[in-house]
């Protein structure tokens, strides 16, 4: 697996930011740029745009860093994935979603791929990464290598529909770390659902009377 580090331009921005908080509170965040919004297990200490594709879309929180490294945050990923490539887990047949989960289970970096509850109402894909891989080395030989990071990922759709992918970077990737992650998810809002109101629901209600 490889490093995590953040942009050169961002270094400056690492290297005066407060230092991580130790008494590790919950923190909810809300993104000004896209507005959407999750309850951390801190507040971000640096918080930047970690994609270079214009149209990819989302946000890193740093929760902790070593030089310019990440080894503790959240990468939020929106419009994440293909609708076409990868199912609906709540609404397509069990069939068409136990074939992408073995798919997935059959790529050598996973050690962990579950369909699971994101929330009370929504299920998502939640995969770890291996921590050790088998790969083919200059000889043909298999071999096993020891990644230096291992990573957690969670993916699925929004009440509205949008693909959303959030990885957890952990240096070190434990069952509080995971455990924590797992609750973060699970509290995510966007804000293409936010602005979905109960009195917005009820005005289109009236409207149609």
């Amino acid at each position: 697996m490889h490093k995590i580090f953040l942009p050169a331009i961002f270094i400056l921005t690492l290297l005066t930011a407060t230092a991580f908080a130790a008494e590790n509170e919950s923190y909810e965040y809300t993104s000004e740029t896209y507005g959407f919004k999750i309850l951390c297990p801190a507040k971000p200490i640096v918080i930047v745009n970690p994609f270079e594709d214009p149209n990819q879309h989302g946000e890193l929180l740093v929760f902790a860093y070593e030089d310019i490294k990440v080894i503790f945050g959240y990468q939020i990923m929106l419009d994440a994935f293909d609708t076409k490539e990868i199912p609906d887990f709540n609404k397509d047949k069990k069939k068409k979603i136990d074939a992408y989960i073995e798919k997935k289970r059959a790529e050598n970096i996973y050690n962990f791929v579950e369909l699971q509850n994101i929330s009370k109402d929504n299920k998502g894909v939640v995969m770890v990464t291996a921590k050790e891989l088998t790969i083919v080395d200059e000889n043909g030989e298999e071999v096993t290598a020891t990644a230096d990071q291992q990573t957690a990922y969670a993916i699925f759709r929004t009440k509205s529909g949008r693909c959303i992918s959030i990885q957890l970077i952990s240096a070190d990737l434990d069952k509080s770390d995971y455990e924590d992650f797992l609750k973060s998810v699970s509290t995510y809002q966007d804000a293409t659902d936010l602005s979905i109101s109960p009195e917005t629901d009820n005005n289109k209600k009236s409207k149609k009377k």
